[in-house]
């Protein structure tokens, strides 16, 4: 049983980080996989956790700060 680099990476990425270890997600994937099956399926669900690409950064909103004062004294 193989999965597809892209599928593991979804998987990963859709379970943000509180994602449970390889193993698992493996295990969940196929709850038959045995020696060698089940040791590729785990590897594969490390390398896409490690691949996958960060989220974004969210940044704080705008404030508005209002108009700058002048001075009107010279």
């Amino acid at each position: 049983m193989t999965l597809s680099v892209h599928a593991a990476s979804a998987a990963v990425t859709a379970q943000a980080n509180h994602a449970p270890n390889p193993a698992q997600q493996a295990r969940t994937a196929d709850p038959t996989a045995k020696g060698a099956d089940f040791g590729a399926l785990v590897s594969q669900f490390a390398k896409a956790k490690h691949t996958a690409a960060p989220p974004a950064p969210t940044l704080p909103p705008a404030t508005d700060l209002g108009t700058p004062a002048t001075d009107v004294t010279a």
